[in-house]
């Protein structure tokens, strides 16, 4: 998912993290930074986290991020990026049973409505 305000610079994504996170550099300060998909054929967000460092991101984890967001053309190629101001990993657990292994309710007369 990807929303952006209209002639504003600041965006929302949230998706699906393609790489580890990596520890950067520029110019003295570090920087956190990893590819979120915005799905199948929209291509890939590269956000980077300036002054914190996310707690635990990792491939295969799903995040929302909001911040600034910036288009570059190289070589005919476009590149996404956003400086995150807010990142928060989604935090669930998988359920083990599939509606399918549960036992249907049975008696209808003990239903509270």
């Amino acid at each position: 998912m990807f929303i952006k305000r209209e002639n504003k610079t600041d965006a929302t994504v949230a998706g699906y993290v393609v790489g580890d996170m990596k520890e950067k550099e520029f110019d003295g300060k570090k920087f956190y930074e990893f590819g979120v998909s915005m799905g199948k054929d929209a291509g890939i967000v590269n956000v980077a986290v300036w002054n914190r460092k996310p707690e635990g991101i990792k491939k295969g984890d799903h995040v929302f991020a909001a911040g600034q967001f910036k288009a570059t053309k190289k070589d005919d190629k476009t590149y996404f990026s956003l400086t995150a101001d807010f990142i928060i990993k989604e935090n669930s657990t998988k359920i083990e049973a599939t509606p399918a292994e549960l036992e249907p309710y049975q008696d209808v007369d003990d239903l509270p409505f």
